[in-house]
């Protein structure tokens, strides 16, 4: 009985010392473990101190270059504003100086627009082409022989004016077509044609080989020219018998095929 009890008290002790250092072992690991938090916990916090102080550290540094540079800014904009603003003073009292000219100058415009609207002719005004139905500029030219001749003391008649010249080859083509023109027509019709730029000794030299007897005016500073405008030539001009435009032609045909429309045109 001894025995056996013996064996059972020293199972229950084996137990007891298992239990007890089971029991520390987790105490040691429990304590190990809170000791390593504690230690992760203290090495962030001072990590996360650094940063601030570091970031704090940049936000001064940051907001001091931006304070330095607002300043050399406004120090720019003032200087620019400053030196702007005269130029801007003059320019504005310029555009100003120029609004009231052209605001005169349209007003003055408009004033003889409105005093022309009662006139039953359509006032010239050179270097302006002109338009069939309106009154045809007046001039006086030199013939070859040294005499003139002037638009305005063939009112009555229909007249038929053209503007040429020896080197343009259509205005020699057609130029038969004036002389048979006069031939057949005499008095009753004016003709007058217009040498644009030629010298007198080259335009005489032309008529005479030609044999032309119809009026030639010379015109070699274009003077008369002027008065009509055109972009080419021969430009033939046929004016009613009170002086108004009745047709405008520019190129020119056959001799015999612009003296029927010239006939036509004049009215004979």
């Amino acid at each position: 009985m001894r025995k056996e009890q013996f064996y059972r008290d020293k199972k229950a002790v084996k137990r007891s010392v298992s239990g007890i250092c089971l029991a520390l072992f987790l105490a040691l690991q429990i304590t190990g473990c809170s000791q390593t938090a504690d230690q992760d916990k203290a090495a962030q916090k001072t990590e996360q101190a650094q940063g601030t102080e570091k970031e704090g550290a940049g936000a001064e540094k940051s907001s001091a270059e931006t304070e330095k540079n607002g300043s050399g800014t406004g120090e720019a904009e003032d200087t620019g504003n400053k030196e702007s603003e005269p130029g801007k003073t003059r320019e504005a009292g310029e555009a100003g100086e120029t609004g009231r000219e052209q605001s005169a100058g349209s007003s003055q415009a408009d004033a003889k627009a409105a005093a022309g609207q009662g006139d039953s002719m359509i006032e010239f005004k050179p270097g302006m082409p002109i338009k069939e139905g309106e009154a045809a500029p007046d001039f006086t030219g030199e013939l070859m022989d040294g005499t003139s001749i002037t638009l305005s003391e063939l009112q009555g008649k229909p007249v038929i004016i053209n503007f040429w010249a020896t080197w343009c080859g259509p205005c020699v083509k057609e130029m038969p077509a004036f002389e048979r023109l006069k031939d057949d027509f005499g008095d009753k019709i004016g003709i007058i044609a217009v040498n644009c730029g030629d010298d007198a000794e080259t335009v005489k030299d032309f008529v005479e080989e030609n044999g032309y007897t119809f009026p030639v005016v010379l015109d070699e500073e274009y003077s008369i020219s002027m008065l009509y405008p055109t972009n080419s030539i021969p430009y033939t001009v046929v004016l009613d018998a009170e002086g108004k435009v009745a047709h405008i032609s520019t190129g020119a045909l056959d001799a015999d095929t612009m003296y029927e429309r010239y006939k036509e045109a004049l009215g004979v």
